[in-house]
């Protein structure tokens, strides 16, 4: 096979992926994500030439924009960092997708991950987050066991019809999974108990 031929054959694993990913988040199962972005990053970085950097950086943002970002934010700053070195070496330039939105989007992750340096408080406001949310979500352990997490989660509630009211059975379920595992997870609800949720 030559490089032409395995470049396309990349591509059309490429989108394929990104498909399947479009197909998890409409059924509520965005978390299965992760693992299908991992790989999928891993070919566009082997993509060849004729689809040059532009094309690279357009399948990162495909990719990111099918992911849980602040579940998995150490991740997706390193597909955002690759996507921004594709499009700083590309002569292409596209409309749609700019270095400085890109820059800016690094900039929101880096400030998420920063337990240190940036309280939680500036963390939601800089983030444009209204609703409160757990600070342990910011941490690398939640990062971590995330995905694991999510998979037994799913597991429990099983074809349980993901409609109105889903949430908190969901989030219920989460909690039990976490506490099992010795972590206290405040859900959304718990956060915001003056919001309405569905």
């Amino acid at each position: 096979m030559n490089k032409a031929d395995n470049s396309e054959k990349l591509v059309e694993t490429i989108l394929a992926n990104v498909e399947v990913m479009r197909k998890n988040a409409e059924e509520m199962r965005i978390w299965k994500n992760l693992p299908i972005a991992k790989e999928t990053f891993e070919l566009i970085k082997q993509v060849g030439d004729d689809e040059g950097p532009l094309g690279r950086a357009m399948g990162c943002e495909m990719v990111v924009d099918r992911l849980s970002e602040y579940d998995a934010p150490r991740f997706t700053l390193e597909m955002l960092r690759y996507e921004l070195e594709q499009l700083q070496m590309s002569e292409e330039k596209s409309e749609n997708l700019t270095e400085e939105d890109v820059i800016d989007h690094i900039a929101e992750l880096e400030r998420f991950i920063d337990i240190e340096n940036v309280s939680y408080e500036d963390c939601r406001e800089q983030s444009h987050r209204t609703l409160k949310f757990d600070p342990i979500e910011r941490t690398p352990l939640w990062e971590e066991i995330n995905q694991e997490v999510e998979a037994e989660t799913d597991a429990l509630l099983g074809d349980e019809p993901r409609g109105m009211g889903f949430c908190f059975g969901y989030w219920s379920t989460k909690r039990g999974v976490l506490a099992k595992r010795g972590i206290v997870w405040r859900d959304p609800h718990q956060m915001n108990p003056g919001v309405m949720f569905d």
